[in-house]
């Protein structure tokens, strides 16, 4: 009953103020949040705060020495059934605004997606109506602000209406560089961040558009490698054929790294990752087919394996090239031998893999090959006198954590999903991006749980990212649902 209250309360909320809640987003959507970019984090911070101050949170900006703020805060209920802890990031991917359709910080609303012929419309005003399938186009526009204005905007619409948990909060705004202060926060903050379970409000709803819950995430593990050639670049007529082509070598390197079946030849890759269990293969079973929707959607001939299940090899680490550099291409090629390329690697884990543990795999391939592997770049000496040279450079890393799927947060969350959009809930055994979730079951001792709300076409980490507003919502209902739900089955 309860609950349904609230979904009348959100409903009307949206209808009366819907205007309100995309402008309150386009306002923080506006503020660049660029990882790394401090002083445009803290803006960030500051507005957050006031957001929620609004709705009557306690909140508070905390920086450690070296780190990118946090906002941490509260916001308690007269009579709550649990205590329940919600993570989001601020901070956001780097922009290259030249193959975006609009600023990257502008905010735009759109008819639809730019590639399905939308045009650019004026923000609402009162008593406009509002398309659900228009989008807004900016940076953290689904990853990750949306979850903050869904939950602000529940909180307006529940009004006085009576609440039945208590909030803790811990908001990021380094989780794009890797989350390197996250435990520093956690044990500093520890007492003020204790909860009976934590949600995790990051990425996206299932492919099929219908609301899904997330009960796991994979680790994270990167390194750039640089393979050396001649101490400057040489003439390819002159020296081809003679001198080694770094670049040359480090595609295959690559190349060698993954067989023609779509598995990493890397030896021991696989030796610590956890075994797909029953439970796991038949949550995957009932997952919705998506598998020809998605190649056609993303315009690719077919997956790695033939006939692979989208859903099981996410439970599977990755070896991804996400970037390659030697000399120049197109109007600035020149012919020439390259004097260094360089590749940048992300190895998403699954349960059971350790982050260092994979790159030591790495370097022993290298060295396997005959490889000088340094942590820094090499002396005249070094060049000269090996000729296999090679630079790793390793990235903040962490490992993917697994909960159970019939745990009393997960029966209670995947209710509340149903309830609030009024359909099936995709129940996933784990997410395909990677949160650092292990902190979590490590210093804060609880449970934890992914509840995304963007839609799954929303660009995150690419140029033209976008939310549709059916998402945000979706989002807005969900936690008008969750904030007046009974969670008692969760107290610890």
């Amino acid at each position: 009953m309860t609950s349904t209250t609230a979904l009348a309360a959100a409903s009307a909320h949206k209808s009366a103020h819907g205007w309100e809640v995309l402008r309150d987003f386009s306002v923080l959507l506006e503020l660049p949040n660029v990882t790394g970019s401090v002083d445009d984090l803290r803006r960030n911070a500051e507005e957050l705060v006031r957001l929620f101050e609004a709705q009557g949170a306690s909140m508070e900006i905390v920086e450690l020495p070296g780190a990118g703020p946090v906002v941490v805060g509260a916001l308690r209920s007269p009579n709550p059934t649990a205590t329940l802890g919600v993570y989001v990031h601020y901070d956001g991917q780097p922009v290259d605004p030249d193959n975006w359709v609009s600023a990257p910080f502008s905010a735009t609303l759109t008819s639809g997606p730019w590639h399905e012929g939308g045009e650019v419309i004026q923000f609402p005003g009162q008593g406009d109506v509002i398309d659900p399938e228009w989008r807004i186009y900016a940076r953290g526009a689904s990853d990750d602000k949306a979850p903050f204005i869904a939950i602000t905007a529940a909180l307006e619409a529940l009004g006085d209406m009576e609440r039945t948990v208590d909030l803790v909060f811990l908001f990021e705004s380094e989780e794009e560089s890797g989350s390197p202060n996250l435990g520093r926060y956690m044990e500093h903050l520890a007492t003020s961040l204790n909860a009976d379970a934590w949600l995790l409000c990051d990425g996206p709803v299932h492919q099929t558009r219908a609301p899904q819950v997330a009960f796991g995430v994979r680790g994270y593990s990167g390194f750039d490698l640089t393979f050396y050639g001649p101490a400057r670049e040489l003439h390819s007529g002159h020296y081809g054929n003679w001198v080694p082509n770094p670049a040359l070598e480090l595609a295959s390197f690559l190349a060698g790294c993954k067989d023609d079946g779509g598995m990493v030849t890397i030896e021991g890759f696989y030796d610590d990752t956890w075994p797909i269990s029953e439970a796991d293969k038949e949550a995957i079973d009932d997952l919705p087919p998506v598998e020809d929707r998605l190649r056609e959607e993303l315009g690719f001939g077919g997956p790695e394996v033939e006939d692979a299940s989208y859903a099981e090899r996410l439970m599977l680490p990755t070896f991804n090239i996400r970037g390659f550099e030697a000399a120049a291409v197109g109007e600035d090629a020149r012919n020439v031998i390259p004097a260094e390329a360089t590749a940048s690697i992300d190895i998403r884990l699954a349960a059971g893999d350790d982050p260092e543990t994979m790159l030591e795999r790495v370097e022993a391939r290298l060295a396997g090959e005959g490889y000088l592997v340094l942590d820094r770049e090499p002396t005249s000496e070094e060049r000269r006198d090996n000729r296999h040279l090679a630079k790793m450079s390793r990235g903040p890393g962490y490992r993917a954590v697994r909960v159970p799927m019939s745990s009393p947060l997960a029966e209670g969350l995947l209710e509340v999903c149903e309830v609030a959009s009024g359909e099936d809930v995709v129940a996933l055994p784990t997410f395909g991006g990677s949160i650092p979730l292990y902190l979590f079951e490590d210093i804060l001792e609880a449970p934890v749980a992914i509840l995304p709300i963007a839609n799954h076409d929303n660009n995150q980490h690419a140029p033209n990212e976008n939310l549709r507003i059916a998402n945000l919502w979706y989002g807005i209902d969900m936690w008008a649902t969750l904030l007046t739900s009974d969670f008692s089955t969760v107290k610890r």
